[in-house]
């Protein structure tokens, strides 16, 4: 009889708690007739089961195949045990207490959107959950951005305060409930509240709590305001998408006069008036994880309603200034109860169905996780906030994704997809990466896996700082390690690497440190994200990033390995006139460029409309400063280049935002044009030359009509971005034993990208480019990560990628 049964101890690691794991797996054994026990501690999920041989064979099967929706099994391990003893074995299947371990394998899950089961909930008069702006299930809602510790139960989340009712603890404390230890579980009854607080002619109210605060928020934006409201990761500024002087204020309260803004809307429907896209930004968008999708904007945008059972036809007039002078809209759907019930207000008293929707912070500062960081930053400037009562541990922004050379590619990883963790890479030492200057992130290699932050933002105030810190110490928290080993990027100006050695100096036992360069960086996250380990051929191009040879590089070409890196190619530099002026003044740029090439005289006779408002002084100036070379040094950078080359063809005078160049270029190349070919010279020593595509377009400049100017600037925009992308394919001929890896800030160009797969859609050669990572320095920390996973020793600060 004994051999028609058997018993399994079974571990499994990955995304398995705060995801339903324990019921579905309770459920399972169950159908199954199995006998034993599912536990949750920081190791992950373990079960002991027994039962008939081909049952548990059959669970075992659909454990794996049949997981919950948000679960990631990274690693299941099987131990054959003996049966138990009539006398111990376990007369029913039970799910035990979590408990604590030393070691950390499991994962933190993302936060979620609302679940479709949750949104019937809230919608549903006769559910106690009607109307309730926290609603959630194992199935959605927020995990990462309230956890304080591992393992994921109630007790380490600030979902603690907030005692359960017997309703909830009825449902809690039931396998069979997809409420189920679904730790933020709460209803009207027992859990947080929204409040409305009325800063209107500095009146300070918060009587309003619930549905009546989010009745008057819509009130408040129906009539135009700029309010701010709390939400999974941090605060919102929003107001009505469709209203110009709403708009124009919320750019000034946040300082931030260009930039695209990003807008959510009501449901799929509303976004299908707003932008056209692929199949797969749809389903991106309308993905779980509620993503901003930067999808194209039609030609004109109108949506339909009902008046009295009569379909009309309303036009959407989405302000312009919301992403002016660009070809893409950001946009989102709801992801949490509280959005769902506020667009349902809008509707009940027609009001807008397209909110501007961005993070509420100053231009520059870190997202706000608190009512006071909005007094303090806000206070007078806008008109009312939506708060609620349940703490933000981890500031989690809104992630961005657009399509791009025929994949999904992440640009911004936060709410939805981060922490971002990857399982395999057996890791000796506990590793922390501290990534890079711009778009900072951290990464944290562990025994069984590595993991990368969330989006913090650029370290460049007191306030992002204390965030980033904070940041590492909660991560490193949250797996109970302290990291013996760091890494940070060359660049000793950046935070983080000044960081990295106030780390060292205040450490009571000693740490080793390892110092990776900016641009090898780049293309190792790439490596890391498709776990590649043999040497690639390395395209890194990006704005400016500390070379080895004191110059300031960004338009590179590396034979890479995990450990180190050989320069085999880069742009023809030239010269950053005035350091930082010329990234914000691009006329400078094409100034230093041409210097290289032609004599003043001859540049002041070009009569270039991207030097009219110069006079000679200015011009003479700026000449001793390129021949003095001060606070002007040599850069390669691609990216540089291409807000060059947006200067000349008179797409931007001044530079307001970053990227604002490329994307000013995309518009233009996505226009109506002709065909002008233009190429680099790629000399012998690999200098990529960039004097032929101005030889060949400068004669050009005065001849053009006026009428033909524009179809002209869109064609040079076009051609430039093919140009590149032949270019890389000249490169990568020379080397057809090499895979291709493509990183940097450049590759965010969807242009540009979709060119590159075209142009490499015929050759042998693998390319890769960053899907679920960032392209941008937001991936630095995992490519400083995968060196040092791959790197034989780490001594101390001095070691670099030379040793």
């Amino acid at each position: 009889m004994k051999d028609n049964f058997a018993r399994q101890y079974i571990h499994i690691t990955g995304i398995v708690q705060g995801v339903g794991f324990r019921p579905f797996v309770y459920q399972l054994a169950l159908q199954y007739a199995l006998v034993g026990w599912v536990i949750n501690d920081s190791e992950g999920v373990k079960i002991d089961a027994q039962g008939c041989t081909d049952n548990l064979e059959q669970f075992i099967i659909e454990l794996q195949q049949q997981a919950p929706p948000l679960s990631r099994i990274d690693q299941m391990t099987m131990t054959p045990l003996s049966l138990w003893l009539v006398a111990e074995k376990p007369t029913v299947f039970s799910i035990e207490k979590s408990q604590h371990c030393d070691s950390t394998t499991v994962c933190v899950s993302p936060d979620q959107g609302l679940c479709n089961a949750c949104k019937q909930d809230i919608a549903n008069p006769t559910s106690r959950y009607y109307h309730y702006p926290f609603t959630n299930c194992t199935h959605c809602g927020p995990r990462y951005s309230i956890t304080r510790a591992l393992p994921y139960d109630r007790v380490s989340t600030s979902m603690a305060r907030f005692a359960l009712c017997s309703d909830c603890q009825q449902a809690y404390e039931n396998p069979l409930d997809r409420r189920y230890h679904a730790q933020p579980i709460s209803c009207a009854v027992c859990g947080p509240w929204t409040r409305f607080i009325d800063y209107h002619d500095d009146v300070v109210s918060d009587e309003l709590t619930q549905q009546a605060a989010i009745n008057q928020l819509a009130k408040r934006l129906q009539a135009g305001a700029v309010v701010a409201i709390k939400g999974l990761g941090g605060f919102h500024l929003v107001c009505d998408g469709t209203n110009t002087d709403a708009v124009a204020q919320l750019r000034h309260i946040k300082h931030r006069q260009q930039k695209p803004l990003a807008v959510m809307v009501a449901d799929i429907e509303t976004a299908q008036q707003l932008v056209i896209g692929e199949q797969i930004e749809w389903q991106a968008l309308d993905s779980q994880a509620r993503p901003i999708v930067l999808m194209h904007k039609p030609q004109a945008v109108t949506y339909s309603t009902c008046d009295d059972d009569v379909a009309v036809n309303v036009a959407v007039n989405v302000a312009m200034n919301v992403a002016p002078n660009v070809p893409y809209l950001g946009v989102m759907l709801p992801y949490t109860p509280l959005h769902y019930l506020l667009f349902t207000a809008l509707a009940e008293i027609n009001a807008t169905p397209v909110l501007v929707m961005t993070s509420a912070n100053v231009s520059g500062m870190p997202i706000a996780t608190d009512i006071e960081q909005i007094k303090h930053q806000f206070w007078g400037a806008i008109d009312s906030v939506l708060d609620h009562n349940r703490p933000i541990v981890h500031a989690c922004d809104d992630s961005v994704v657009h399509y791009a050379g025929g994949k999904m590619r992440t640009l911004r990883m936060a709410r939805g997809y981060a922490p971002y963790s990857q399982f395999g890479h057996k890791s000796e030492t506990i590793t922390l990466a501290l990534g890079a200057q711009q778009k900072s992130t951290i990464a944290l290699a562990l025994p069984q896996q590595w993991v990368l932050s969330p989006y913090i933002g650029d370290l460049n105030n007191l306030d992002t700082e204390q965030r980033y810190q904070q940041t590492v110490i909660d991560l490193q928290g949250l797996y109970q390690v302290t990291a013996p080993q760091l890494v940070c990027d060359k660049h000793a100006s950046y935070f983080s690497s000044y960081y990295a050695k106030q780390l060292i100096s205040k450490s009571k036992t000693p740490l080793k440190l390892l110092q990776v360069q900016h641009h090898h960086a780049h293309v190792l996250a790439v490596m890391a994200e498709f776990n590649l380990t043999q040497p690639v051929l390395g395209f890194t191009f990006d704005g400016t990033g500390q070379g080895d040879d004191g110059t300031v590089w960004g338009g590179e070409v590396l034979l890479t390995s995990c450990q180190d890196y050989q320069r085999i190619g880069y742009l023809r530099p030239f010269r950053l006139l005035g350091g930082e002026k010329a990234i914000k003044e691009p006329a400078r740029l094409l100034f230093a460029m041409l210097l290289e090439c032609y004599c003043l005289d001859d540049i002041k006779a070009m009569q270039l409309r991207a030097f009219s408002s110069w006079n000679d002084l200015y011009f003479n100036n700026l000449y001793r400063l390129w021949q003095s070379g001060s606070r002007s040094p040599y850069t390669s950078s691609m990216g540089r280049f291409i807000d060059a080359w947006a200067c000349l063809l008179g797409l931007v005078d001044k530079v307001d935002y970053e990227g604002q160049c490329g994307l000013l270029l995309e518009q233009a190349a996505k226009q109506e044009l002709c065909h002008i070919p233009l190429s680099f010279q790629i000399t012998e020593n690999g200098i990529i030359d960039w004097q032929p595509l101005l030889a060949h377009v400068l004669p050009l400049v005065g001849e053009i009509k006026d009428e033909q100017r524009q179809i002209w600037i869109n064609s040079l925009a076009h051609s430039v971005f093919m140009a590149i992308a032949k270019m890389m394919v000249t490169i990568a001929e020379q080397y057809p034993h090499y895979a291709v890896v493509l990183g940097g800030g450049v590759f965010q160009n969807r242009v540009l990208v979709d060119q590159i797969y075209d142009q490499f859609s015929t050759h042998p050669q693998p390319l890769y480019c960053g899907e679920k990572l960032p392209s941008n320095d937001g991936a630095i920390a995992a490519g400083q990560l995968w060196c040092a996973l791959h790197h034989h020793h780490i001594d101390s600060i001095v070691e670099s990628q030379e040793s």
